[in-house]
């Protein structure tokens, strides 16, 4: 066994005996999918993904786009007639990957990256440092200028960040768990 099978059958186990009622209740019926509101993007569908993890092929899931685009809307989970728990799933699974920096995209990983430091220093987040900074990140300096014009002149977004008052609580979360 490879060091990196390791870890993906360790997120594996931790899936099983974390998330009730278990991967294994999942029989493909695919009414998680028919419910998602989003399905249609991406690469693998939530019955898919359960079905790749149930095949421990966690490294797939890794390298597409589905566990990223996932809204956490939870109608996938409330339409599971086996009651499986898979928004929990996937937002278990943007966590590891997090954690083990296994992304498709090194857009994805600079998303993640500077959305928490902005959360970390402002207690929430603050879109248009957040796009400065994705765009100077990712190289495309210019992208979405044209929008970002509209919407600042509808005032649709503030210019000054607003500061949460217990800022050093949420900073002391982000630093811990992340």
């Amino acid at each position: 066994m490879k060091i990196e099978d390791s870890y993906l059958e360790k997120i594996k186990e931790e899936i099983l005996t974390i998330i009730e009622p278990g991967i294994y209740y999942c029989y493909q019926c695919g009414k998680c999918t028919a419910g998602c509101p989003i399905s249609y993007v991406y690469e693998y569908q939530p019955n898919e993904i359960i079905r790749l993890i149930q095949l421990n092929k966690i490294n797939v899931i890794f390298n597409s786009n589905s566990i990223y685009l996932c809204t956490s809307c939870e109608i996938c989970s409330s339409r599971c007639p086996q009651n499986v728990n898979i928004a929990a799933i996937m937002n278990y699974l943007r966590i590891k990957s997090w954690h083990y920096k296994r992304f498709k995209l090194k857009r994805i990983y600079n998303f993640y990256k500077i959305f928490l430091k902005i959360i970390e220093k402002f207690g929430r987040s603050f879109e248009p440092l957040l796009i400065i900074c994705l765009n100077f990140l990712n190289k495309t300096f210019f992208n979405d200028f044209d929008s970002a014009l509209k919407i600042l002149k509808k005032r649709k977004i503030k210019i000054i960040p607003e500061l949460l008052k217990n800022r050093k609580e949420v900073s002391f979360i982000i630093k811990k768990y992340s």
